[in-house]
């Protein structure tokens, strides 16, 4: 059962994922010395670099490359709100979307969460037959989420990187970021569909 699945970054980060060829990981990324337009908590990425994963292949969880299950996340809701590490709001927040079966298929070392990953009480699984223990329908995808948070939060984790052919398409929230996105893909050989999706924003 392969599943949907979608990573956001800020389109500033684009050029460098296409020069990079994969989306790295926050460790290694750093390891790498790449600039990066964060758009996340700092306290929690930081704190994601020193908490352990016990399945796939071990080390951390800044390790890995996260997902979430659904697009219009709870963190894009945050970033929409304007936070204290990131103020530009979502309008040019992209939405890059895989299935686990597509990544998994270039790297063997994936996990997904029942709930935010980065919760002491987050069950870590590597079997994959479990993932339709995953309420994505009537929970993970629901557009109202205050009473399961928590849940809509479950994450999809793949080590170190993630292939920039692994994604089929990016969505964007206006035509005019789809226009930016198109330019910023004439440098790419590989070039995902883009699609103007402002149901998946808030």
């Amino acid at each position: 059962m392969s599943v949907s699945v979608s990573h956001i970054t800020h389109i500033d980060n684009l050029a460098s994922i296409i020069g990079q060829n994969c989306l790295w990981s926050d460790a290694k990324r750093i390891e790498l010395g790449l600039l990066n337009q964060n758009i996340g908590y700092s306290h929690i990425k930081a704190r994601r670099l020193q908490k352990p994963v016990n399945v796939a292949s071990g080390g951390m969880i800044g390790e890995y490359v996260p997902f979430n299950f659904c697009p219009r996340s709870v963190m894009l809701y945050v970033i929409h709100r304007r936070h204290k590490d990131f103020d530009g709001g979502q309008e040019r927040v992209l939405h890059l979307i895989s299935d686990t079966d597509t990544v998994r298929s270039t790297n063997q070392h994936c996990f997904f969460t029942d709930i935010h990953a980065d919760l002491d009480y987050a069950e870590q699984i590597d079997d994959f037959t479990r993932i339709s223990e995953l309420d994505i329908q009537r929970i993970i995808n629901e557009r109202y989420w205050q009473d399961f948070k928590e849940e809509k939060q479950a994450e999809f984790l793949a080590y170190e990187s993630v292939q920039w052919r692994a994604i089929n398409r990016i969505g964007v929230r206006s035509q005019a970021v789809a226009d930016e996105v198109h330019v910023l893909l004439q440098l790419a050989r590989y070039k995902p569909l883009v699609e103007v999706r402002p149901e998946w924003y808030y």
